[in-house]
């Protein structure tokens, strides 16, 4: 008896809600997104394949930043995680496929990013940026071109 009452903290402990959560599709197979807090180690993003996975699919990386929102545009397979972290905003983008998962950008914005389609239909993250010691913010587009994103001009 005394063991039980033991154990029973210590499974509550590890049944902490997800601070997000989001399902996707891939091309075939569903993922599940989570936004985890470690206790003492910060967040984690975990995607994982839960549903007509070709193999087993599981991806996990640490965050050093404090999560936002997660998001996706339900087409492209792009999985869109908005971050706060000292004076920026930072965009994380994941795309998920039967196959695999891939962290496909990294954008860092002085101001809030936009995420947003592009003229010719492609997803797109429109951040802020300055120069060093400039108060003035300067809009820059970048789209999903061929597995990354790219500054359009």
């Amino acid at each position: 008896m005394r063991y039980l009452l033991i154990a029973a903290p210590a499974l509550m402990a590890s049944t902490i809600p997800p601070v997000a959560s989001l399902r996707v599709g891939g091309e075939r197979s569903t993922f599940s997104v989570l936004v985890e807090e470690g206790a003492g180690t910060g967040y984690h993003i975990r995607i994982k394949c839960v549903s007509e996975c070709a193999r087993p699919i599981e991806f996990s990386e640490p965050v050093g930043d404090v999560p936002m929102g997660l998001f996706t545009r339900d087409k492209d397979n792009l999985v869109f995680s908005l971050w706060s972290g000292g004076s920026v905003y930072r965009v994380r983008v994941y795309q998920v496929s039967d196959t695999s998962v891939r962290n496909v950008g990294e954008l860092s914005s002085r101001g809030l990013p936009d995420v947003l389609t592009d003229n010719a239909g492609r997803p797109a993250i429109r951040t802020y940026e300055a120069d060093s010691g400039a108060h003035t913010l300067k809009p820059v587009l970048r789209s999903f071109i061929q597995g990354h994103f790219e500054v359009v001009r």
